[in-house]
């Protein structure tokens, strides 16, 4: 066997030197790129069969230089998405721009574009890429999943897709590929293989707050250190950015001896996913952020191999733990671990060491819970879409509004505010998380609308990270 990009580069195009001549042309393989006749069977359990002249031409002459990138790409297009022929067809314009969606009703052009896709992210393209394997099986159970839906949006069940019982849905039937036994109609998580809440947030790379500022020893400070740690990342995801109001080493301290449950009640209060169900689980780190594990029990032996980050107290006691996410490896699933002291992550088996068994999360979303040090001037910023993309805003303030605003400055007024360049945050009324650091650069009076324009200019700056009170 030869490669087939080796063949295409020795022979010009596709076009190979005396063909066979068998009835149905060559057979190719979903993406290991091996040319041969019908005896090539036993080259990989997939086969497609591809027309031996300007048919084979057509499919296959799209072939890109493989790259990190493009399977960056492909992942974003099935990360989280839907099950739709929308998506799907966004999936298949990596390779295939010109199909659209009248072309995903024909099998021949649906299939064509589907083997294209195949062959340039086939793992054999990726030897250095860990995740490459994974993405391509993830890739073939969306693609399955896809089809159910084009066929039949309203059935659950594998249809099997249009035209299964006609003799012309010949080609799209050898393309059919496993479907995972985690995936559901309404989500694709089963196909999301690795997932980091840094990778959603990216302010929350290397951000874990509070950090004990002494050895820790004891259980009792563990377990509200690994709350407020969780209830500040859930906080740094409201925000939108790091917040620079924290709950401090000083509040977890104060809390000594209470549980996981005792502090998450003292701030709205908590969930549990107790259910067994790892996709609950993986659902909620998606789409609210980092969970408590307070059922982990680490041995003797791991906690060797970990000695900076577990406690020597806690080995085959309840350590509780932050996890912040999952990824498939070659041994098997496995949850990141943040470690409490913030010095590295631990990768846990999925389903072992009673990781899994008991997950806590916070049930309060934090979005009226303000993250940002003052002083703050509230308003109504919904009228404003995505004011946190603003490089400067104009506020219409009432003149009583207007006196509200200059309490916030301070003792300053209006002209040496705008001189000394004075910090201040814009703080949404209704969400109080939602805030922005800016200054003052004018001031006057609207005779038409009878308002005073205010225009303020944001910046990146906050203050230092500050303690709450409470």
């Amino acid at each position: 066997t030869h490669n087939l990009f080796e063949i295409m580069a020795k022979n010009g195009a596709l076009t190979m030197k005396n063909p066979p001549v068998a009835g149905n042309g060559y057979i190719i393989d979903d993406g290991r790129n091996y040319l041969g006749t019908k005896d090539a069977n036993t080259l990989h359990p997939y086969k497609h069969h591809i027309a031996p002249n300007k048919e084979r031409s057509n499919s296959m002459s799209l072939r890109i230089k493989p790259s990190k990138g493009l399977l960056e790409d492909a992942q974003k297009r099935i990360l989280l998405k839907e099950y739709n022929s929308v998506n799907l067809l966004h999936l298949l314009h990596l390779f295939s721009p010109e199909i659209n969606l009248d072309d995903l009703h024909s099998d021949e052009k649906r299939v064509s574009a589907m083997k294209k896709l195949m062959i340039n992210i086939h793992p054999s393209n990726y030897p250095n890429h860990e995740d490459a394997q994974s993405l391509y099986e993830d890739i073939q159970t969306f693609y399955d999943a896809c089809c159910q839906r084009l066929s039949d949006p309203k059935s659950s069940a594998y249809s099997g897709g249009r035209g299964e019982h006609n003799t012309k849905s010949k080609n799209r039937r050898k393309l059919r590929f496993r479907r995972s036994s985690n995936s559901s109609p309404t989500t694709v998580i089963g196909t999301v293989v690795q997932f980091n809440v840094r990778q959603k947030w990216p302010w929350l790379d290397g951000y874990l707050r509070p950090l004990c500022s002494e050895e820790m020893t004891s259980g009792k400070t563990l377990s509200p250190l690994v709350a407020y740690q969780c209830i500040n990342a859930r906080g740094a995801i409201a925000h939108g950015k790091r917040p620079s109001l924290i709950y401090s080493w000083e509040n977890a301290a104060s809390c000594t001896g209470l549980s996981v449950m005792d502090v998450l009640s003292k701030h709205g209060g908590f969930k549990s996913l107790t259910s067994g169900s790892i996709e609950e689980i993986k659902l909620e780190i998606i789409h609210h952020g980092p969970v408590v594990s307070y059922s982990f029990t680490p041995t003797r032996e791991f906690a060797g191999e970990h000695q900076d980050s577990i406690l020597k107290s806690r080995i085959k006691k309840h350590h509780y733990c932050l996890i912040v996410g999952w990824k498939l490896t070659e041994f098997g699933e496995v949850w990141l671990v943040q470690s409490y002291n913030g010095r590295q992550i631990i990768e846990v088996p999925v389903g072992q060491f009673s990781i899994d068994d008991n997950i806590l999360a916070p049930k309060d979303d934090f979005v009226t819970t303000c993250w940002q040090q003052g002083p703050h001037f509230d308003r109504d910023m919904g009228t404003f879409a995505d004011w946190f993309q603003y490089e400067s805003i104009t506020l219409l303030l009432k003149s009583i509004e207007l006196e509200e605003f200059a309490e916030v400055l301070g003792s300053q007024g209006f002209h040496e505010a705008i001189s000394k360049k004075a910090r201040f945050v814009i703080r949404d009324r209704k969400k109080q998380a939602l805030s922005r650091s800016c200054v003052l650069t004018d001031v006057k009076w609207s005779k038409a609308s009878k308002v005073w324009q205010v225009t303020c200019e944001f910046n990146g700056s906050s203050n230092p990270l500050t303690p709450r009170n409470t």
